[in-house]
């Protein structure tokens, strides 16, 4: 079976690469990649990529403003009117015993709000753990694109290497269609049978217009994904060599509750409303402000300093409501932990499922089917010219060949893509 795989992206990549020039006019400015240089570039230059890094420094900065101080508080107030010398800002000595009072008020104080049951390191701790959510988002969504990318780059690699084909089909179509137009004009066929041909003709150029269509669609997909310029003709450069290795079930299993970011970030998650609901706790500990004052003219005595201390009275509000909430949160957290672990186990399951049947049907490929169906299309010309078959039999047999080619193509993109979900749903790289 490897033998058969590895000989078959052999003939397709002598093909594309003999059509390379068709491929090519696709666009004047035709971009060739390989698979590890499209991922190098997806990771430069992808913008969710880039979006998303951009929330994980946002976060970090979270993180600075958690562990800074509370800014004290400066209060200063004096007189604006004195209805005694009707003056404003009015300041000067005051004449004794005369019951003019010239100097103004003056008072100012300072007070610092001072945090209790280390509300500020609770709250740097929550920061972290903020940071870290983001961080592991950044890997769930670099999982995906990176996903999309491979499918993106196998679409367009297989839908090109079907297109040549048909381009190829097209061509020996149109030569029989021309040969069969000289022996018409002789009398040598009926005119029903150009017509079936060229019938057969443009159900081949329907499919190759089909093909361009779902070309355009894969490149606009890959260019997105790799922020390449609108115009620019990606031309993928082969795919990687095919292994036919089924990995254990169970390793599968293991791999993919340790590794994958998803998992990471449901228990991160948790780790998040835990910290939260101590947070919630501790604000339930009023804080209290310090500070010191002076007066002049408006106190006890001209000149008084004083130090003050203010708190609230946790009477009404011992913030009972945000605690429930952060408790919920804790188990609501638990609850998408237990359903995403339920979740990856179908879908590595599945996954490894759908594996095999592609195994299987990859080893129930006869020996030399390639082979055989490698000058089915031209023998199939050459018979018919010779009147050796009919041609109902030469149409069956250039459908035969144009239908074996195009799902053995679309057995290689179907094996290749069940691999890298595998790779995916497990979050490593078994291929």
């Amino acid at each position: 079976m490897f033998n058969f795989i590895r000989g078959f992206f052999a003939l397709f990549l002598i093909l594309g690469l003999t059509n390379l020039s068709v491929v090519a006019q696709q666009s004047n400015d035709t971009i060739r990649l390989s698979l590890i240089e499209a991922e190098k570039i997806f990771l430069e230059r992808n913008y969710q990529l880039l979006a998303q890094r951009f929330n994980i420094s946002s976060a970090q900065a979270n993180i600075s403003q958690a562990k800074l101080w509370y800014n004290p508080t400066v209060f200063f107030e004096t007189n604006f009117y004195n209805p005694a010398t009707k003056k404003v800002f009015n300041y000067g000595k005051n004449v004794e015993n005369s019951g003019v009072y010239n100097n103004g008020e003056f008072q100012a104080s300072i007070t610092q709000l001072v945090s209790l049951a280390a509300k500020r390191s609770k709250l740097v701790r929550l920061a972290e753990s903020n940071r870290q959510l983001q961080a592991l988002a950044f890997e769930d969504l670099l999982r995906n694109l990176r996903f999309n990318l491979y499918t993106a780059y196998s679409e367009l690699y297989y839908d090109q290497q079907s297109y040549i084909l048909l381009l190829s089909e097209e061509k020996l179509m149109k030569e029989q269609v021309e040969v069969f137009k000289q022996q018409l004009s002789r009398g040598a066929v009926s005119a029903y049978d150009v017509t079936r041909l060229e019938f057969e003709l443009q159900t081949i150029q329907t499919s190759i217009t089909d093909y361009l269509n779902q070309i355009a669609d894969d490149q606009i997909q890959l260019q997105l994904l790799l922020r390449i310029e609108n115009g620019k003709y990606i031309l993928p450069n082969g795919m990687p060599q095919p292994t036919t290795l089924l990995p254990n079930i169970n390793t599968a299993l293991d791999s993919a509750m340790a590794s994958r970011p998803d998992v990471k970030l449901s228990l991160e998650q948790i780790n998040n409303a835990e910290k939260n609901l101590n947070l919630q706790k501790a604000n339930a500990i009023p804080d209290f402000t310090f500070g010191g004052d002076f007066d002049s003219y408006g106190n006890a005595y001209p000149n008084y300093s004083g130090v003050n201390v203010s708190f609230q009275l946790p009477v009404f509000n011992r913030n009972q409501g945000n605690i429930k909430i952060a408790q919920i949160g804790i188990s609501s957290s638990k609850k998408a932990l237990e359903a995403q672990q339920f979740q990856i186990n179908s879908e590595v399951k599945n996954a490894h499922y759908k594996l095999k049947n592609f195994y299987n049907l990859v080893n129930n490929i006869p020996t030399g089917y390639r082979e055989s169906l490698a000058d089915i299309s031209i023998k199939a010309a050459e018979n018919y010219n010779k009147r050796i078959i009919g041609l109902l039999e030469f149409l069956d047999k250039i459908r035969s060949y144009k239908t074996a080619q195009l799902n053995l193509i679309n057995m290689q993109n179907n094996l290749f893509q069940s691999q890298q979900y595998f790779n995916f749903v497990t979050n490593s790289k078994f291929f």
